[in-house]
């Protein structure tokens, strides 16, 4: 009885170990956004509508998880253009099947967008759930401000193709 005491912090030890080791495998991808929601203060309503039909269809890309963007998966896997060098985090968050980033990134045509990206992921699925807020750059006409929110899934489809 008393080995069996002494086994059992090393187990639970081993478990919770075990549960925060969770790591995303490389491969192919396919990662899935769709927006839920789109806000263009002071636009319009005939302006936004065509928008928002857009953006409701699920759009689907594959993408190449290399050994590199798996182990760092807060880095360049989930940033909006796969260029993390745009982005600041505050809070950036992925382990332990755990997603919880929060930041700004300088979109390419300028501008900021914060972004918020919340979720729960496997070594082959990713769960989350996002919004953003974009501020045009000084001198643009039209909305200054875009708010969309929706989720993201991905899912390991198999191994990358051969280049």
């Amino acid at each position: 009885m008393k080995r069996l005491m002494l086994l059992a912090p090393s187990v639970v030890l081993l478990f919770a170990c075990s549960e925060n080791a969770v790591s995303l495998q490389p491969g192919q991808w396919d990662m899935t956004m769709r927006f839920t929601s789109i806000e263009v203060p002071g636009a319009p309503e005939a302006a936004v509508a065509p928008m928002r039909a857009m953006l409701s269809q699920p759009q689907t890309s594959p993408k190449c998880v290399t050994p590199e963007q798996a182990a760092n998966p807060g880095g360049n896997l989930l940033s909006p253009d796969g260029d993390s060098s745009r982005c600041n985090y505050t809070e950036n968050t992925f382990s332990g099947g755990v997603i919880r980033m929060r930041g700004s990134c300088t979109p390419p045509r300028g501008g900021q967008a914060q972004i918020s990206i919340e979720g729960t992921y496997t070594a082959t699925t990713i769960d989350a759930q996002l919004s953003s807020e974009v501020q045009a750059p000084p001198g643009t006409q039209g909305p200054q401000m875009v708010r969309m929110s929706g989720a993201m899934t991905g899912r390991r489809t198999g191994d990358c193709p051969a280049p």
